[in-house]
């Protein structure tokens, strides 16, 4: 499995705010679509349409196609990686050829494939040659794409530099009056003067058997097809006329493709001159003429070009379908498809990396060592002829179990580990308060229930005097025990920063509630039962008061110490002028 890069995953817990954060493995090749992934099918392939990189094929990424038919979208023949349309594969993928219409430059001139020029048609009469060669006068092939006057126009092309045959080295028809001496002239001055010696190309004494100035043989006679013409003109191949003995025929042209050659010889195959006046149907016709009657040499010997494609098995070739279609049963060389010969067989092999090795991405069988196929691959734990997870072999076919350290179809997480204390649990579910599982880390504690009233919170923490949750779990008198938890640290409001119900007795003065609190319920010690400040004058009968009507002031029957003021007290209070503390009427 190739692995290019590890993606960190964002996970939010459920308990509170928290956020835990996980660290997911993105491989390329599990079949699985991830971050930074254009595609991933699950394969070793690099040549199908989906890269080991997880990158889409296209044309120009220097990775040639092999899964595709000839003719198919996305086909390929080659891939060089670049946008150049001159070098050896187009920018569009197709294999540089000669007649592709456009004139590669990568090559030097003599090197195999080198082109002057390329006008992409089959046309060999024109400006660019079938073999991407410019067309020049003495090619043997006669342009015919110039009218006369235009550059390049040839009215004929012998291939040869004679100027005394049918065709000039200029390639102009001879005639007579170009001043050239050609076939079945006698002479030529150059001019059309009748009255001088040389008349219509024949000397004017032609015919007394006398050699005279001017004539080239003069035989005596009116026998036109011997030695000697009647206008006094050697015999040649290519005056017209057949020359008993010498020749089988004559036809008087320039043009040495037709049925006479320009030895005046019938045309035939072998004789190293193509035909080009036959159809495809007719006898004698010509595709090539090497000269030779030899198979294997691009030429077979019935002169039919030995070319891979033509639909004709020639020898050398095991087979030809007639196409150029390198993934069929007969490939674009012309040999049968075989597994391991570098090119995928399209009806009958799923892969064909050049090679009968297992373990590559393509088995020995030419099939796809991939995920899905059934078969156990290279280091596939499980292969159930399916992609689809949750069935117990994953879309990368490794086993799904929880514990292998990849989350499967229908797990939460999946750590690979055995700790319970960590984000994922052994059961594959994430590590959530309330779970019975304490998270290290993240919480304080977990009792595994939704109780928020005892010594774990439902937030997972421990409970505490101040966390404003009453504790309901402790029994009255018990450490840790609350009455109360209002959540603050003022202690003089209805909940004692003890978490017990403020009362009076307890020492501490409730805020608009008691007056004083000194720490128990006795009265007479200056805070009475109900935590009311004790003095004389507040209206109340304290302990150790006789009275108290609320004053301090003396005469009105209870005095400024709270005493009764009354006659034998012992105390001369206002309106007495005595008080011996006694009631005995005749004393002083």
């Amino acid at each position: 499995m190739r692995r290019h890069f590890i993606l960190g995953a964002f996970v939010i817990i459920a308990c509170g705010d928290q956020v835990v954060v996980r660290e997911t493995e993105a491989n390329c090749g599990n079949g699985q679509v991830e971050a930074g992934e254009a595609c991933d099918d699950g394969n070793s392939e690099n040549a199908d349409a989906c890269t080991n990189s997880c990158g889409l094929a296209v044309c120009g990424d220097a990775v040639t196609r092999t899964d595709l038919s000839n003719g198919e979208e996305g086909f390929e023949a080659c891939d060089d990686g670049n946008s150049a349309d001159d070098d050896g594969c187009t920018s569009a993928c197709v294999a540089a050829t000669c007649g592709d219409g456009i004139v590669r430059t990568d090559l030097d001139e003599g090197v195999l494939d080198y082109e002057v020029c390329d006008d992409g048609n089959q046309v060999d009469t024109d400006a660019c040659r079938l073999n991407c060669v410019a067309a020049v006068c003495g090619d043997g092939v006669r342009r015919d794409d110039a009218g006369e006057g235009e550059p390049g126009f040839e009215a004929c092309d012998d291939g040869n530099d004679i100027d005394s045959d049918g065709c000039l080295t200029a390639c102009v028809e001879a005639r007579c009056g170009d001043g050239i001496l050609g076939p079945g002239e006698g002479c030529d001055d150059a001019n059309d003067n009748p009255t001088d010696a040389c008349n219509n190309c024949e000397p004017a004494n032609c015919g007394d058997g006398v050699i005279q100035e001017g004539e080239r043989c003069d035989d005596g006679n009116e026998i036109e097809t011997d030695d000697c013409l009647n206008s006094c003109a050697p015999a040649v191949c290519g005056d017209g006329i057949i020359w008993t003995d010498h020749e089988v025929c004559d036809d008087g042209d320039t043009d040495p493709t037709n049925a006479c050659t320009r030895d005046c010889e019938p045309a035939a195959c072998g004789d190293g001159i193509r035909r080009s006046d036959l159809a495809p149907e007719d006898d004698g016709f010509e595709e090539c003429d090497d000269g030779n009657r030899n198979a294997t040499d691009g030429c077979s010997g019935e002169c039919l070009a030995e070319v891979c494609g033509n639909g004709r098995v020639d020898a050398g070739e095991a087979c030809d379908d007639g196409n150029a279609i390198d993934t069929d049963a007969c490939t674009g060389r012309c040999r049968n498809a075989r597994c391991g010969d570098g090119i995928r067989h399209v009806a009958a092999e799923g892969c064909d990396d050049g090679n009968r090795e297992d373990g590559d991405g393509c088995d020995a069988q030419c099939r796809l060592e991939g995920c899905g196929n059934g078969r156990l691959d290279g280091d596939e734990g499980c292969d159930d002829g399916n992609i689809d997870p949750g069935d117990g072999c994953d879309r990368g076919c490794q086993i799904e179990a929880c514990g292998n350290g990849r989350r499967d179809l229908g797990e939460a997480c999946d750590d690979g580990n055995q700790l319970q204390s960590d984000g994922c649990l052994n059961n594959c579910r994430r590590n959530l308060c309330g779970d019975g599982y304490q998270f290290d880390g993240q919480e304080a504690c977990d009792d595994g229930n939704q109780i928020n009233h005892d010594a774990c919170t439902n937030t997972c923490q421990v409970a505490r005097c101040g966390d404003h949750i009453l504790r309901t779990d402790i029994a009255r008198g018990a450490e840790g025990y609350e009455s109360c938890d209002d959540g603050n640290r003022v202690n003089t409001d209805a909940c004692l920063n003890a978490c017990l119900v403020a009362v009076c007795g307890d020492n501490v003065v409730q805020a608009g509630v008691d007056a004083c609190d000194d720490g128990n319920r006795v009265a007479g010690d200056g805070c009475d039962l109900v935590c009311r400040v004790e003095a004389c004058g507040n209206g109340r009968v304290d302990q150790g008061e006789a009275c108290d009507d609320g004053n301090g002031d003396p005469g009105d029957g209870c005095d400024g110490q709270c005493r009764r003021e009354v006659c034998g007290n012992g105390r001369v209070d206002i309106g007495e002028a005595c008080d011996d503390g006694n009631r005995v009427e005749f004393d002083a």
